[in-house]
């Protein structure tokens, strides 16, 4: 196969991506580590900021069309 070396790295950054979409799932799962009596809006920017960045990567993998608005009350 011509692109062996190529499929091998793509590979790995597939696992690498698993490996960090784990972890980062799992940080969530825990509230971010944070106590329900501790939570402050330095917590609700965090999280905002996470998940700006976390849509970010969304789009990069499937397009701006797919963003979907999560409503907690709908949830």
């Amino acid at each position: 196969m011509k692109n062996e070396k190529a499929l091998g790295a793509f590979m790995a950054k597939i696992a690498e991506a698993q490996t960090l979409l784990a972890e980062l799932q799992a940080h969530v799962d825990d509230h971010m580590g944070a106590s329900p009596e501790e939570i402050n809006y330095g917590h609700v920017g965090s999280a905002g900021y996470m998940v700006e960045k976390t849509q970010r990567t969304y789009r990069l993998g499937f397009g701006a069309r797919r963003i979907r608005t999560i409503n907690p009350a709908h949830n």
